[in-house]
């Protein structure tokens, strides 16, 4: 007869593989993190300020129509590429509750190598622009200029509690 309680098996025991688990997910975690956030970091779009509001057609003469103008901040992390950001058309920002459809202009922006470059889109095509609140998301694109198969996409917050008017035309 066996004494099962002293027989002993073969093998790797049960302890031996949980400690070989314990080891190896913290790795895998680790190196599955590492290419998201280096594509993620390599184009960024800021809000860096507030929007503020072009009344009637204070500013017709300098190309703005009624509207808003809010200030981006885009940065192309990519040392060796031109990119050419574009802002989703139509886009959409919630103002003073209403989501409203708009054009940005410009809607396209070219930044070189290791860039940045501070934008100011104009929020046009509304029916006034008085003092408002501004929220939502703008969605956008970028491809490389030296390799049209390296694109990309995003989005940006937006978010100003108030617009005062805009000083000499400009944000």
């Amino acid at each position: 007869m066996v004494d099962l309680d002293r027989t002993q098996t073969q093998g790797i025991s049960r302890r031996t593989v949980t400690k070989a688990m314990a080891w190896a997910v913290p790795a895998v975690a680790v190196a599955a993190t590492v290419p998201v956030t280096a594509a993620s970091e390599l184009i960024t779009i800021t809000q860096p300020g507030p929007a503020c509001k072009l009344p009637g057609n204070s500013c017709q003469q300098q190309g703005w129509s009624k509207g808003y103008l809010q200030p981006l901040q885009i940065c192309n992390g990519d040392d060796s590429a031109t990119i050419t950001v574009t802002i989703t058309t139509p886009a959409f920002l919630t103002i003073n509750g209403e989501v409203k459809e708009f054009t940005p202009v410009p809607s396209a922006f070219v930044i070189g190598p290791d860039q940045c470059q501070r934008v100011i889109l104009n929020l046009n095509l509304q029916d006034n622009s008085e003092q408002s609140n501004i929220s939502g998301t703008l969605h956008w694109t970028w491809a490389s200029d030296e390799n049209p198969q390296r694109t990309g996409s995003g989005t940006t917050q937006i978010s100003t509690t108030a617009t005062p008017p805009c000083k000499d035309c400009t944000v």
